[in-house]
């Protein structure tokens, strides 16, 4: 089996160029948050510092992909490796190989691109849906067109790789092999496909969010002293800082995070004890709100 390498370097420089200029503003909202009165702004600030370690996890894994990228071909396969996922397509379901100049119209892609990278999917015109594992734009790849899928590809010895293929599509495969796709395992996982799972978990955790938010807009007009529990008369017996009223919120999100776990790890076998979990603490959540909001309607 041959193998065909891509031309890497130049997606990895501006993946993890892109990487550092993340995490330098983070570095700078951080310092701006910690040198400031805590304020609504502070909680827009921490958002979008969360959205951003999301947004580096997810250039990090595709910088992963891109790094262990190449193509494997012989007269029976060809493999695309990247990162974790693996696509098979056997020489026999080739129905033609197309180049970007040859396609006419416009070429539909939804995905990560940047100059050096390009994975996703999308539409080829005339040869259909299309998965994408390149490189260099759409319109410069190479395509293979199976029936109902087409694989843009962007081997670095385009013209060897052409020609190499060419050859063993005349010669004809020796054995059958069936056409596949493999990906990490957590991205097959039934979780992603239940949409009462994933309301619970999302409701839960934009109420700790939501929470968090009021709070810090209420902040500067707290007093000193907040009253943290009352008695069964309605009076407040406990007094804390005004910083310790974070701890309702906190206690909704571990309660989210426990759950939640426990939730994923029997879910396989008991989806209904998952739901329970998650729903249990969605209850949480509404017995903080209405703590907060009795602490704000006594001051």
């Amino acid at each position: 089996m041959t193998e065909w390498r891509t031309h890497s370097g130049l997606g990895l420089s501006v993946g993890i160029g892109l990487m550092v200029a993340i995490i330098v503003v983070d570095v700078g909202l951080i310092w701006l948050a910690a040198t400031r009165p805590l304020t609504i702004g502070t909680f827009i600030i921490g958002l979008a510092v969360l959205v951003s370690l999301g947004l580096l996890g997810l250039i990090g894994y595709w910088l992963y992909g891109l790094a262990y990228s190449g193509y494997s071909l012989d007269r029976n396969v060809l493999v695309i490796h990247w990162g974790l996922t693996e696509q098979t397509i056997p020489t026999g379901q080739i129905e033609r190989v197309l180049t970007g100049d040859e396609v006419e119209g416009h070429i539909q892609f939804y995905g990560g691109m940047w100059p050096g990278y390009c994975v996703g999917y999308g539409e080829v015109p005339g040869a259909g849906p299309a998965f994408f594992y390149a490189t260099i734009p759409p319109r410069h790849q190479v395509y293979i067109v199976t029936p109902g899928l087409t694989y843009g590809i962007s081997p670095a010895d385009r013209e060897g790789f052409l020609e190499s293929l060419h050859k063993r599509l005349q010669m004809g495969p020796t054995q059958i092999v069936e056409q596949s796709s493999r990906r990490p395992g957590f991205l097959n996982w039934a979780i992603w496909q239940d949409r009462l799972g994933l309301f619970l978990l999302a409701t839960g955790f934009l109420a700790v969010l939501a929470l968090t938010g009021l709070l810090c807009f209420q902040f500067p007009a707290l007093p000193w002293l907040v009253p943290l529990h009352f008695d069964a008369a309605g009076s407040p017996d406990r007094l804390g800082l005004q910083g310790q009223i974070f701890i309702i919120p906190l206690i909704g999100l571990l309660t989210i995070l426990l759950n939640g776990a426990l939730g994923m790890l029997v879910y396989r076998r008991e989806r209904m004890a998952s739901y329970l979990l998650w729903g249990g603490a969605i209850l949480v959540q509404v017995l903080a709100w209405a703590a907060v909001v009795g602490i704000l309607g006594q001051l």
